[in-house]
């Protein structure tokens, strides 16, 4: 595999462009049936023929019997039209596989072979991912510095700035990776948000921040509320277990309430706030500044005791399915 780039010029041999165009055609128009037809009609020869190996990749439902189809396409004479996405193909396979060792020499190839090629940034992306999942960490920060110089704020950019960040995660460095997350959670650009937002979510939980966690969670629920992240997050929010902070009580006019919202809209947080009214307890929205930025927090109750509010919490979490948090006011 790590040779081919000396092989290439083999493969540009002439090939039988019928039976192949026919084939491409039906796959291209989902008619995988007629396809199959076609190529066990084929005569043997032309069977052999690298680019219809590289088309019975395509039909293969298995990975692995895909992948050693395109190896096999790979190594027979085959248009050199398909020839690029033959290797992004493997690449991918090899991925799903957890082959990273072979990953890294594959998208490696690719990268020497083909400096401005169609799947340059996927690549790039699939190689640094390799290298990390090898231990290669500082090779693999490289990879990703160079997508996101390469392709800025552009798709692949963003992409590259998310996995350098759960990386930094990975090896708790977490406040350069809070510095890359909090402003692509403030991006509009859906890529950048929604994930940036889980991952600060996430890594508050693992850090015992519940705060920020819910805070977070909350951001991230109010701008995409069908993210499939937001149950991980509930489930890991609703796993911890509050402790009681017997002092507070002590506190003149302290009270315990639930906090149900946080939202950077104010209509989101009165939304909020007539949807719980059918619980009976007293609602507040208040306006905060955190991280330099106005948001307006939900509450819920007014209760004299943790226990109160944490039996009232409980309620509300089976009622409601989500997470949420006691705090003291």
């Amino acid at each position: 595999m790590s040779r081919f780039i000396f092989l290439i010029p083999l493969f540009l041999i002439v090939f039988n462009p019928a039976v192949a165009s026919d084939i491409v055609e039906l796959i291209k128009s989902g008619k995988l049936n007629e396809a199959r037809q076609k190529m066990a009609l084929s005569q043997t020869a032309t069977r052999r023929d690298g680019t219809l190996l590289y088309y019975q990749a395509l039909l293969e439902e298995d990975g692995k019997k895909s992948l050693d189809f395109l190896e096999a396409a790979f190594k027979a004479e085959m248009s050199a039209e398909y020839l690029e996405d033959n290797i992004y193909r493997q690449a991918l396979y090899l991925q799903a596989a957890c082959d990273f060792d072979k990953l890294v020499t594959t998208t490696g190839a690719y990268l020497d072979y083909w400096d401005n090629g169609q799947y340059r940034s996927e690549m790039i992306r699939l190689k640094a991912f390799g290298l990390e999942k090898l231990d290669k960490n500082r090779e693999a920060t490289q990879y990703r510095r160079q997508l996101t110089k390469d392709y800025k704020d552009g798709k692949y950019g963003i992409i590259g700035k998310l996995d350098m960040a759960r990386q930094l995660y990975s090896d708790r460095e977490y406040i350069l990776a809070q510095d890359i997350c909090r402003p692509l959670g403030n991006s509009k650009i859906d890529l950048a948000a929604a994930p940036a937002l889980y991952m600060l979510s996430y890594y508050s939980i693992n850090q015992k921040r519940i705060d920020d966690a819910i805070l977070y969670y909350n951001l991230l629920r109010e701008r995409y509320p069908y993210s499939v992240g937001l149950y991980d997050l509930i489930n890991r929010l609703s796993s911890i277990k509050s402790k009681t902070d017997n002092r507070a009580e002590k506190l003149t006019g302290t009270v315990y309430s639930v906090k149900v919202g946080v939202f950077s809209v104010k209509d989101n947080a009165q939304n909020m706030s007539d949807r719980m009214k059918k619980y009976g307890e007293k609602i507040d929205i208040e306006r905060k500044n955190i991280s330099d930025k106005y948001y307006y927090v939900v509450y819920i109750g007014h209760f004299q005791s943790m226990e109160q509010a944490m039996a009232f919490k409980a309620q509300l979490e089976g009622g409601e399915n989500e997470a949420f948090q006691v705090v003291i006011r």
